[in-house]
């Protein structure tokens, strides 16, 4: 009994940071269901945020792509002294300065332009650029889901680029 006691009275002696718990205490039930309720709130307003604004990245993502192909569409005529084609399929709803085009138009958009020329064989719509810089074609309007309007204006002797959002 003695040691018994000695030991206790030792452990008591140290400071309490060192002494370890006589009473371990755990969590009630009315802690944990708050502790969920917490967390099932918090969720609950995170989510719905991130999904929506993952939608407008695919779409900016889609918008810088497209523009691109424009530009590399001009100065790929500009580098190699003849005419390229930028070329669109909705049929297909593909793009690109390739024949075929190769690069994906996403479900939830749609492009529109007027004056476009129509090539027979393919029925792909195209802006042709020229060796100096200068194009045959016309701006497109870009609209996701029926509610996001983009306009994406080509200056005609320059060929220059610029993305505008309309509604």
């Amino acid at each position: 009994m003695d040691n018994r006691w000695r030991i206790l009275f030792d452990l008591r002696s140290l400071p309490s940071v060192l002494r370890p718990a006589i009473s371990v205490r755990g969590f009630t039930l009315v802690e944990m269901i708050v502790v969920l309720v917490v967390i099932s709130v918090t969720i609950a307003v995170v989510v719905p945020r991130v999904g929506s604004n993952w939608k407008q990245i695919e779409d900016s993502d889609f918008l810088q792509q497209f523009t691109e192909s424009i530009e590399r569409s001009r100065l790929f005529a500009m580098n190699c002294g003849r005419p390229i084609s930028f070329r669109l399929n909705g049929a297909t709803r593909v793009y690109g300065f390739e024949n075929p085009p190769r690069h994906s138009i996403p479900l939830n958009a749609e492009i529109f332009s007027e004056n476009l020329q129509q090539e027979p064989g393919t029925g792909d719509f195209l802006i042709i650029f020229y060796p100096d810089g200068s194009l045959v074609g016309n701006d497109f309007e870009v609209v996701f889901d029926h509610e996001r309007t983009y306009h994406v204006y080509i200056h005609p002797l320059f060929g220059t680029l610029s993305l505008e959002r309309t509604k």
